[in-house]
């Protein structure tokens, strides 16, 4: 098997990530491979810690063992890529007072956030602020006007009760996946999360949203938000940065990473995707 290191040696301009990616955020998309998950685990194994190792073993089933090695295999051997100086198996991951996971603040400034769905494993790299992203599957089957009328504001669910049959569920899972990645930038609750923020149009080009702050923490934050669909998954990003800083220039930089089979090597290439932004 392959290794991955392809990724700290490539020669590609494109892919030579300074340590501080200020003003963008690298969203790496990763399809998980079928590979055989003894197979990885005999082969990576040296560079996960023994929590990891102990995590791995706790997963009863090999879909979701497979889930989590790929997982903090990528993880490891990407930030690497960031930080050449560190080797994958030094990496050293906790939680924020929130509950984000993150990389131990003495090893590098970036901030990460993860997803995954189906068989895609999306990754948020930046040094810009905080990042979250949620990915749904679109033909996921929802009971979209239950839900919406349940948990979203009135406007809300107005707008995906009266959007056409066929644009009802995309809209609602754009709505839910931008929520999602509020949670997952900030730790706060889901629950809290749906109160606060309210959203727009975010089928649209540039969508808007109202942040209803009450006391419920960040409120010293502002935050971005992004929104597409490819590739049949819906997907949504929010970035929370300090007040002071301009985000008027902030992009992403979506790039796909494929993971090496005996059959062919690994590759990585640059997606052009078209995202809606907030306000």
């Amino acid at each position: 098997m392959s290794e991955i290191s392809f990724l700290l040696a490539h020669n590609d301009q494109e892919l030579c990530f300074p340590e501080a990616t200020k003003g963008s955020i690298d969203l790496w998309w990763v399809p998980v491979p079928d590979v055989n998950v003894s197979s990885l685990y005999s082969h990576y194994h040296r560079v996960l810690s023994a929590a990891e190792h102990q995590r791995f073993l706790s997963q009863r089933l090999p879909k979701g063992q497979l889930q989590f090695l790929i997982t903090r295999i990528v993880l490891r051997y990407l930030f690497s890529v960031y930080h050449p100086e560190i080797q994958p198996a030094q990496w050293i991951f906790t939680k924020s007072e929130t509950g984000r996971p993150q990389v131990d603040l003495s090893q590098t400034s970036l901030k990460f956030n993860l997803t995954h769905t189906g068989k895609l494993l999306l990754i948020a790299v930046t040094g810009s602020g905080l990042p979250g992203v949620d990915a749904e599957i679109l033909n996921r089957n929802v009971s979209v006007a239950e839900i919406a009328q349940r948990y979203f504001s009135s406007a809300e669910a107005l707008q995906i009760l009266d959007a056409s049959p066929e644009l009802q569920n995309e809209l609602f899972l754009r709505f839910w996946t931008l929520k999602e990645a509020v949670v997952k930038s900030t730790g706060l609750g889901l629950s809290r999360a749906l109160r606060r923020f309210r959203f727009a149009s975010p089928m649209e080009k540039k969508f808007f949203f109202t942040d209803d702050c009450c006391r419920q923490g960040y409120e010293d934050m502002k935050f971005s938000f992004w929104s597409t669909t490819v590739d049949q998954h819906v997907v949504g990003v929010c970035l929370a940065t300090p007040e002071s800083t301009s985000t008027e220039e902030l992009r992403i930089n979506s790039r796909k990473l494929l993971w090496p089979t005996s059959e062919c090597k690994s590759t990585v290439s640059t997606l052009h995707i078209h995202w809606c932004k907030s306000n």
